[in-house]
């Protein structure tokens, strides 16, 4: 099973969005994932273990996994190629 971390500005309402939105894509893909949230000044502390980190915003800092922009997620636009990233990255 992958682990996601998704991470926004206080770890509620905006990464909920995006980790509901993640689990039913993978999970139509066949992919089984759990996903865990946070404020993203709380990334250091939750990352470990983590196969994906998902932000609602960018963000610069290497934390030796790949972490995206799941900013398309919720707006739709440009979703399709970051889905197709995520599920790249998790079938590896």
């Amino acid at each position: 099973m992958k682990k996601i971390l998704v991470a926004c500005g206080t770890g509620m309402s905006t990464s909920t969005m995006i980790a509901q939105r993640l689990q039913e894509y993978l999970s139509e893909q066949g992919i089984n994932v759990t996903t865990s949230q946070c404020c993203l000044n709380e990334i250091p502390y939750n990352c470990s273990g983590m196969d994906l980190i998902v932000t609602s915003m960018k963000v610069d800092k290497d934390y030796g996994i790949p972490t995206l922009n799941g900013a398309p997620l919720l707006i739709g636009i440009n979703d399709d190629a970051l889905k197709q990233q995520i599920k790249t990255l998790l079938s590896q």
